[in-house]
């Protein structure tokens, strides 16, 4: 073995460099993230290095564009230590530090609503480092786009490398998710089972954020998508599911509630019946909702809340349903959720964990692979063997 030995020229300092560490007040402000940035494919090392000396406010919270700046930063230097391993050939090595690059730029803008310009232009930053990951992505992986009332809804269609048709699952973000970052490591739950997904942007979402507003009729859009999916040659249209995390829980049932013919099966992660606490939820949250449908106040937003975005008038869910839930959800309350086990008229299943807070993150290990496992068998799909 070959050892490196100090230049002899070189004076040693008896005083060690500081160690990295991030300061416990920083940590307060925005622990409740953590867990969805290790998810997404970050560690332990990248939250140090983004956020060493970072402050919480002295009023308490976060300074999003100083975390904005961080993340991107971080993100850029992950781009070019991607070029550079492309550069030789390492293609594999490329893929994971532009996979971390796009998840960077992602939670730089994800809560960062006071300059909408920039948050648009970071976004598209992370639509584009992921295009240039996808030759390397373990799956086949295609981009193409929806033609939705003048829009090009952007999408990307990933299967297994079998031959098709195969089931397909259908992800729908929530307010601040990405396809690019958290649906994509949803997605790969079910492509090891067999099935292949569409992870796409509607109107409000992903690459639409702040530009067109999220649709309280969500299920026109998710209609025009299954159009398009009925005609790939690589999906059976028999078998087709659908799966939404947070408010995108709420659009995915919503959505398989009025396409009973085509989606078989819902799997619905942290999301709510109606919006009748809009007022109660977190500022921030409702920052959140009045950006994506581009209201200027929390009275609009809470009328348009009141009067559209529910499940009252929505017809019965008939397809399979399986909630999965936290009984301390602080944005969508569990009673909110407990309402699709006596609305629905299929079959429904509930995963409730008693301790946990929006999305149950603290058992992404758990119940991954258990919808995973219920949508494969819900649809017949085949697993993958490795």
């Amino acid at each position: 073995m070959q050892t490196l030995a100090k230049d002899p020229g070189q004076s040693v300092s008896n005083e060690l460099p500081l160690t990295r560490s991030l300061p416990v007040e920083a940590f307060h402000a925005w622990e409740a993230f953590f867990t969805r940035l290790v998810f997404a494919g970050l560690d332990w090392g990248d939250i140090t290095i983004a956020l060493e000396g970072f402050q919480a406010r002295s009023t308490g919270g976060v300074d999003w564009r100083d975390w904005h700046d961080r993340w991107l930063k971080l993100g850029q230097d992950y781009e070019q230590s991607a070029e550079k391993a492309l550069a030789a050939g390492h293609h594999l090595t490329a893929r994971q530090w532009l996979l971390k690059a796009a998840a960077c730029g992602h939670f730089a803008e994800f809560m960062y609503f006071d300059n909408a310009p920039l948050k648009h232009e970071t976004r598209m930053w992370v639509t584009r480092v992921f295009h240039r990951a996808i030759p390397a992505l373990e799956y086949p992986t295609e981009r193409f786009t929806v033609a939705y009332k003048g829009l090009s809804l952007p999408a990307y269609f990933m299967r297994p490398a079998t031959p098709g048709p195969h089931p397909c699952v259908l992800l729908v973000n929530g307010l601040d998710s990405a396809k690019e970052v958290e649906l994509y490591v949803f997605a790969q739950s079910f492509l090891a089972r067999g099935m292949a997904v569409m992870l796409f942007d509607g109107p409000g979402q992903g690459e639409f954020i702040g530009v067109e507003p999220l649709r309280p009729d969500f299920e026109d859009v998710v209609g025009t998508v299954l159009q398009q999916l009925r005609g790939n040659s690589n999906v059976d249209p028999n078998r087709i599911g659908i799966f939404g995390v947070s408010y995108g829980g709420y659009l995915a049932t919503r959505a398989a509630a009025f396409h009973p013919r085509d989606i078989k099966a819902c799997v619905n992660l942290a999301g709510t019946f109606d919006l009748d606490n809009y007022l109660s939820i977190n500022p921030r949250v409702r920052t959140d909702f009045r950006f994506v449908f581009k209201k200027p106040n929390d009275e609009e937003m809470s009328r348009l809340a009141r009067e559209r975005l529910n499940l009252n008038d929505a017809p019965a869910l008939t397809a399979p349903l399986l909630c999965i839930h936290g009984e301390q959800d602080n944005v969508f309350p569990y009673a909110s959720c407990k309402r699709f086990m006596d609305w629905a008229r299929g079959e429904r299943e509930l995963i409730a964990y008693p301790r946990e807070r929006h999305v149950s993150t603290n058992y992404f290990a758990d119940f991954i692979p258990r919808f995973g496992d219920w949508m494969a068998v819900k649809l017949g799909a085949v697993p993958q063997r490795r």
